[in-house]
């Protein structure tokens, strides 16, 4: 196995550690969150002073300048990490490209492609653009069960809503969130629930970002408690194993079945090197929790993304997985818990097997989380 090399380079004003990989890797999954955005419209409520679409330049919930920012330079760390992996000449068969049916998280496939490929020699088209273009792929959201996991599984939310009418954890939200619930209500007429006091906390999130002011009842509640509630919502995400099952366990299973092709030489291409999953920041929440391979307490970043490599190293077949949320120089080493950071194939299996779901877990996909009529309210 070659020696690790540790690089330290300039890159859009991020000092970024680089190491470079050994010959043991094999395949890389990449999931990662789109760039930072406007807020969705559902996010907001009618009262709202900056409520009107005029007041975002690139429409509702549309990527900003500093989310195309965020993205390419996500691509350009991948390049580096994974610069000899993959080579520099672009061939369809090396890379496959998903995202879900957004606008943000396509044009961050894009952009992350951008900063991952620019073109070299026989690839350069146009001596005047230094880019080219990649196809990528996406399901509609309701067949997306892999990366849509609250829209494209009705289950989810019959679960999701049925756990908190529990005694311990409706007591929880009471006493943790009542009075916020109370103060949301009255200031926006939403009816007070975890899933709103969430989604709302993302809406005055990015017009603090934008650099908007809120008005000043939100200071009782913005940035807490509202913010334990949107990071809340993936530890009840993840409450128990049907919840798992259904927001990470497709995910999981894709995952897993592309890697034993890999292994046992069925993968086709067999070339495939690399699998980048553009989506969003549930997706990575949902996934940490479901391994247990990281305590989420804070909302993963714009760009955040979770690499699982597979490597064979001494004949062994196993995963590494890293976590990048940007708080160190390079992405967080993470491991299941009964595992070491080299996790050989058949102990993860084993470990997250209870995870992997049956198609008939889904349910109807035409019923959408939110439309889900078991709402509790305070």
């Amino acid at each position: 196995m070659k020696l690790l090399v540790h690089v330290a380079i300039l890159l859009g004003g991020y000092t970024v550690l680089v190491e470079a990989q050994s010959s043991t890797l094999q395949l890389v999954h990449v999931l990662f969150r789109h760039g930072d955005r406007n807020p969705d419209l559902s996010s907001l409520w009618s009262s709202n002073p900056y409520y009107n679409e005029s007041f975002y330049r690139e429409g509702y919930g549309q990527l900003t300048n500093a989310g195309k920012r965020t993205e390419y330079r996500l691509g350009q760390l991948l390049r580096l990490r994974y610069n000899s992996f993959l080579g520099t000449e672009w061939n369809i068969n090396t890379l496959d490209v998903r995202s879900t049916d957004y606008n943000r998280t396509k044009m961050s496939a894009q952009l992350v492609l951008a900063g991952l490929w620019p073109p070299k020699q026989r690839d350069v088209w146009s001596p005047l653009l230094s880019w080219q273009p990649i196809p990528y792929n996406y399901y509609k959201t309701s067949e997306d069960k892999e990366l849509s996991i609250t829209s494209a599984c009705s289950n989810v939310g019959k679960e999701f809503y049925g756990l908190l009418s529990e005694e311990n954890i409706a007591n929880y939200l009471d006493t943790r969130y009542g009075e916020t619930f109370d103060i949301l209500n009255k200031n926006t007429g939403l009816t007070g629930n975890i899933y709103n006091a969430a989604n709302t906390y993302f809406g005055m999130l990015v017009q603090d970002q934008l650099g908007f002011r809120l008005p000043r009842w939100t200071e009782a509640i913005y940035p807490e408690p509202l913010h334990s509630a949107a990071v809340d919502i993936y530890y009840l995400l993840t409450n128990n194993t049907n919840l798992r099952q259904l927001t990470a366990g497709y995910f999981l299973r894709k995952i897993l079945s592309d890697s034993a092709s890999k292994i046992d030489g069925t993968l086709t291409p067999s070339s495939r090197k690399m699998f980048l999953y553009s989506a969003h920041e549930n997706n990575i929440g949902t996934l940490l929790l479901s391994l247990e391979a990281y305590k989420i307490t804070d909302i993963p970043p714009y760009g955040g993304h979770v690499l699982i490599e597979l490597h064979k190293i001494r004949g062994v077949y196993g995963f590494r997985l890293f976590y990048g949320n940007y708080e160190s120089f390079q992405p967080i080493p993470v491991k299941l818990p009964n595992c070491s950071y080299f996790c050989p194939y058949d102990d993860f299996l084993a470990q997250v097997a209870e995870l992997i779901p049956e198609d008939s877990e889904c349910g109807d996909p035409n019923t959408r989380f939110e439309d889900i009529s078991v709402k509790l309210t305070h």
